[in-house]
């Protein structure tokens, strides 16, 4: 929600200050973005419609890496597709990552058509994530028509295979190196200075399998299937309205080539979520015994396969002091100063699903910003606010200079 900009004091630790807005390299800056938003949101509709499934993001990688090489930019690729460029700082300040990620979860073959009204934009990813993408493209724009220079250097980062597991930005930390790191990813408002812990399994049972005709009394991997779902089903789970709660789903389930006999094999997806690594642990277990249990029920075999493996950030107690961090501190003034009001919840949030978890289960000071305001995500109905981008690209703007330091000398 915006309201009238803020031009006071800011947060004690925090290292925004509204002056910095009026200095001249950055008051041209943000004077670019306003001036060019029109392009950029014809910039964010043509990026939408680029396929850009997680493993296959090349195309819109090719894209932006054209842009930023127009601009005079060295750009750099590495093995697995994670592009970026460095705005060079005088060599005095903090090493600063803002990081998009190019991909969606849309197959290729989606229409990604977008349709747009007069204030928004629908479309399959035209939110997630590539709102982002087209801030971070239109912050390098900026940056580099007003001529402006960091004490630290600004590294501007598009990761691939978020959506598999944030692996893009794994492989980039494991090779390379940030002071702070901010994820541009989300709806804006909240800053997100956590990590849910995420634990995605395949759950497979399997057996002889047998023609219905002599099917009677057989083992039966679908039965211990279905037994095991609804027993996961009847975990008990923390109040949602408690300080550290959880969440699993079913997602996908898989079995069977032929209607007249018992499968095989039969499978099933569990997306499990906390940001307690504690409680991760407790009901990881408790899920894997009760798919045991359920193929001992129905003389099956059971294994558990991973797909994917992010460890918790913390609880809220064991955040407190993230929640300090000069990082959150100057994200939450960047967007005061912007007008923007968090009455209707809190402006930094202990938990996180996005590239930032990377860091904050290493240790760095990381945080996750949003891009606009949107909805239904990772749905054929996913929508994005127009306006609200221009906020968040000016967001960027004041953040990086802020963080980075502004040298002016």
């Amino acid at each position: 929600m915006l309201v009238a900009p803020v031009t006071g004091q800011t947060t004690a630790g925090s290292k925004f200050d509204p002056a910095l807005a009026t200095s001249p390299p950055v008051r041209a800056a943000l004077a670019f973005v306003d001036a060019h938003f029109a392009q950029q949101v014809d910039e964010w509709i043509r990026l939408t419609e680029i396929p850009a499934p997680s493993g296959e993001e090349g195309q819109r990688a090719a894209y932006v890496r054209t842009q930023l090489e127009a601009l005079g930019l060295t750009v750099e690729v590495d093995s697995i597709g994670n592009l970026w460029t460095v705005l060079p700082g005088a060599g005095d300040g903090p090493r600063l990552v803002l990081a998009a990620h190019l991909d969606t979860v849309h197959p290729l073959g989606t229409d990604l058509t977008v349709h747009r009204t007069d204030s928004t934009l629908h479309a399959p990813g035209v939110f997630d994530n590539t709102a982002s993408v087209a801030n971070l493209l239109a912050l390098a724009r900026a940056w580099q028509a007003a001529g402006v220079r960091a004490r630290g250097d600004v590294v501007l980062l598009w990761t691939v295979q978020e959506e598999l597991g944030l692996r893009g930005m794994a492989y980039w930390l494991d090779h390379d190196a940030a002071d702070l790191l901010v994820a541009v990813d989300g709806a804006l408002g909240p800053v997100h200075y956590g990590a849910l812990g995420i634990y995605w399994s395949r759950m497979v049972f399997s057996g002889a399998g047998s023609h219905t005709n002599t099917s009677r009394g057989k083992p039966h991997p679908m039965r211990a299937a279905a037994r095991c779902i609804l027993d996961i089903y009847g975990i008990p789970l923390p109040d949602p309205a408690a300080p550290v709660s959880a969440v699993y789903n079913v997602g996908m389930i898989r079995g069977g080539s032929v209607v007249n006999a018992i499968p095989e094999d039969v499978a099933f997806t569990v997306d499990l979520r906390t940001v307690d690594p504690v409680l991760l642990e407790r009901l990881d277990s408790t899920i894997v015994a009760t798919c045991q249990i359920a193929a001992t029920a129905e003389s099956v075999t059971f294994r558990r396969e991973w797909m994917l493996r992010t460890a918790a950030g913390g609880t809220p107690d064991q955040l407190a002091p993230r929640a300090t961090h000069p990082l959150v501190l100057t994200a939450v003034d960047v967007l005061r100063y912007l007008g923007w009001s968090f009455a209707g919840g809190p402006a930094a949030i202990p938990s996180g699903s996005t590239d930032a978890n990377v860091g904050v289960v290493r240790g760095l000071p990381a945080i996750s910003v949003g891009r606009a305001r949107g909805g239904d995500q990772h749905t054929l109905r996913e929508w994005a606010d127009i306006a609200t981008a221009r906020t968040g690209t000016r967001q960027l703007v004041l953040l990086a200079a802020a963080l980075a330091g502004v040298d002016e000398r």
